[in-house]
């Protein structure tokens, strides 16, 4: 039989999950495998911490993402977009810390843009917030998922 390490979901809307969006909470069903890492985004403190709540009795390890480049979710303010703005990112963390019943990770890339590279800032922060680990994507924003900007 094989074990795995760690399992982990697909990223779910903090938003979604206080609207008790019934595809949302489908995606958060999992296999009996553990430990289950679960991965939420938002950009709202208060959403992000009631999402917390709600995810941390189902997981391991709450992860926040800080991340993702994809326009839909950077044009509501979240994933990456949060680097732009490192006193929301650090109230977004300060909340899902403070609700989390779980240990708190952070995932990040290291800038918006190479004119905006703040993987170490933002990674101060996390750490200064109750942050457990924190997994840098090397690339910011702007490459996307590309080698160059």
């Amino acid at each position: 039989m094989e074990i795995l390490g760690l399992v982990c979901n697909e990223m779910v809307s903090s938003k979604a999950i206080c609207y008790e969006d019934q595809k949302t909470f489908e995606m958060l069903k999992t296999i009996d495998e553990k430990p289950i890492s679960m991965q939420i985004f938002g950009s709202e403190p208060e959403s992000m911490g009631k999402a917390a709540v709600v995810v941390s009795k189902l997981c391991d390890i709450l992860d926040i993402n800080m991340g993702c480049p994809a326009p839909k979710v950077v044009k509501n303010g979240d994933g990456s977009k949060l680097l732009t703005d490192l006193d929301l990112a650090r109230a977004v963390i300060r909340e899902v810390v403070k609700n989390s019943s779980k240990p708190v990770t952070l995932k990040i890339r290291k800038g918006w843009s190479n004119e905006n590279i703040v993987h170490k800032e933002i990674s101060k922060i996390a750490e200064e917030e109750g942050v457990k680990a924190i997994i840098v994507h090397g690339r910011t924003r702007q490459e996307f998922y590309s080698r160059t900007s």
